[in-house]
């Protein structure tokens, strides 16, 4: 049973992936919002932050350890969530054309299809994949990255104080190499996927309100400097009046070497 599912959400008076949800899954869905902006989601459930407590990643590791005893989503504010199901019943999105949004069904068969492989003891997190990418020719990866959306079994992961919550930027990258390379196998859907902006630029809140691309490439490079083994830089891009640093990350790489240093200090 997945207990509840947090979105962390600032200056967005229009909730994008909240109106997306299913009513029964809005039931045991609660926005993670700052203490001005109380009266502005009264309508729905809301757990409130701790004065002074700002940030993306602040919010990010407030909803770990709130939900530590557990098994929770965390989803971006802004995504849109499908179903890759080939040609049928497509939709459009930003112009693009992309898989249709889940249904009912699909979130009934998600939410009891994840909770059976926390069961298992095989997997302790995992996330959708991106829908801009290609099919993978099935229906999830294992041991993979994701970003935007989370699964967590909070009693079988580490504590916050364990993990490093120090980029506020490229955070979802960070948390998933993090988890991988101390050995927490997960799983990442892709018959199910999220939509979204890679980056919003002129979007109402959110982190659109402070993120810059200075602060992009400097938290890309303490990535690579915190990960030099599966992060590096893969070409450049002309975007938001300036050069955006494109990076490269070995998820799978991560995973392997775990198990080999595991391996070895078990011998």
């Amino acid at each position: 049973m997945i207990d509840a599912i947090y979105i962390p959400t600032l200056g967005r008076p229009n909730q994008i992936t909240w109106d997306g949800l299913p009513n029964f899954v809005k039931d045991i869905t609660y926005l993670i919002i700052q203490p001005h902006e109380v009266e502005l989601h009264k309508d729905k459930q809301t757990v409130v932050l701790p004065e002074g407590l700002k940030g993306i990643t602040n919010a990010r590791r407030f909803i770990y350890e709130y939900a530590k005893n557990q098994r929770y989503f965390v989803l971006d504010d802004d995504c849109k969530l499908a179903h890759r199901r080939g040609n049928e019943a497509q939709c459009w999105h930003n112009g693009a054309k992309t898989k249709r949004i889940m249904t009912e069904d699909d979130w009934s068969y998600m939410l009891e299809t994840t909770s059976k492989w926390l069961d298992s003891g095989d997997i302790t997190w995992g996330g959708f994949r991106t829908g801009g990418l290609p099919p993978a020719g099935k229906e999830y990866i294992d041991n993979t990255g994701t970003a935007e959306v989370f699964f967590f079994d909070g009693k079988q992961l580490p504590s916050a104080d364990e993990l490093d919550w120090s980029l506020s930027t490229a955070e979802d990258i960070s948390l998933s190499l993090q988890l991988l390379s101390k050995g927490y196998p997960n799983r990442v859907w892709d018959r199910f996927v999220y939509l979204s902006t890679f980056i919003a630029v002129g979007d109402e809140g959110g982190c659109a309100t402070w993120r810059t691309l200075d602060i992009i490439n400097d938290n890309h490079a303490k990535l690579i400097e915190k990960f030099p083994e599966y992060v590096s830089y893969n070409g450049e891009k002309e975007m938001m009046n300036g050069i955006f640093k494109k990076i490269k990350i070995q998820y799978k790489k991560a995973w392997k070497q775990s198990q080999t240093t595991n391996l070895e200090e078990f011998m």
